[in-house]
């Protein structure tokens, strides 16, 4: 499969062919949507997405795993648990830095999918976090993989990476960063200190920038082009063979409102 990188370091990949289908324009397009946003899936701006044309559907429909087991989840039966498949048993959630602002949904729960008005490509469920008022480090929106009696690794060594349709509402001025924990950044991992400010402290997951618009578009988000921030404990590279969750890191000081939705892994 071609593919495209952009910008240095970035850990953000998407197909040639999707990318030229959509720069060039499609002439199956009867639905009045408009299509745009270089390098991804264009969609309806405004309102919460719309149909995407046929033809762009179809391209999109090839980069669908036949594997089984490489869902994460496709939002499609309503609740806050992921598909279980292989050994994933977790679920959705939202965290703050408790600094006062609001979510919806509300924080330490898990959240539930919303309807898609108008649909994308067959898919009638996405999820959505939208929220303000933060002034601390702002929320995440989580996926976890695994949980028995604490949150459990699951081994992904097997795939590239994960692919995922995103989008932000109108009035969303939040950057998003996609990341994941693994063993050298989460707490049950053991190496590092889960102290705020510590040189050593968890949470500085491998991840990347998602150059989200207003419209839905299909990424590839690679696991060798992953990076981490220039704080707490520092490791080479992801560990694939031990990711605790995908995390969807929305900025303090700013409205957020993001949309995401079937998310699976790649070989």
């Amino acid at each position: 499969m071609q593919q495209m990188v952009l910008g240095r370091g970035q850990a953000v990949v998407f197909s040639l062919a999707l990318a030229g289908a959509l720069l060039g324009g499609c002439s199956g397009n009867t639905s009045g949507d408009n299509t745009g946003g270089t390098g991804g899936v264009g969609g309806a701006s405004g309102g919460s997405g719309g149909g995407l044309s046929q033809a762009i559907c179809e391209m999109a429909g090839a980069f669908v795993p036949v594997d089984p087991t490489a869902l994460l989840d496709d939002l499609e039966d309503g609740n806050g648990l992921i598909a279980p498949v292989a050994t994933r048993n977790g679920s959705w959630w939202i965290s703050t830095d408790m600094s006062g602002g609001t979510t919806t949904p509300i924080a330490d729960a898990a959240p539930s999918p919303e309807k898609i008005l108008g649909g994308r490509c067959g898919s009638k469920m996405a999820m959505r976090v939208t929220g303000q008022g933060f002034t601390n480090w702002g929320a995440v929106m989580s996926v976890g993989m695994a949980y028995s009696s604490h949150p459990d690794p699951v081994d992904l060594s097997s795939f590239k990476g994960l692919r995922l349709w995103a989008r932000v509402g109108e009035q969303n001025t939040s950057a998003i960063r996609v990341q994941f924990q693994d063993s050298h950044t989460e707490p049950n991992g053991g190496e590092c200190i889960d102290i705020d400010g510590d040189p050593e402290a968890c949470y500085n997951g491998f991840g990347t920038a998602l150059p989200v618009t207003t419209q839905w578009q299909l990424f590839e988000l690679n696991f060798s082009r992953m990076s981490q921030r220039d704080f707490g404990h520092r490791a080479d590279a992801l560990d694939t063979a031990h990711i605790y969750d995908v995390e969807f890191n929305l900025e303090p000081n700013a409205v957020f409102d993001l949309w995401v939705d079937d998310l699976w892994f790649f070989d």
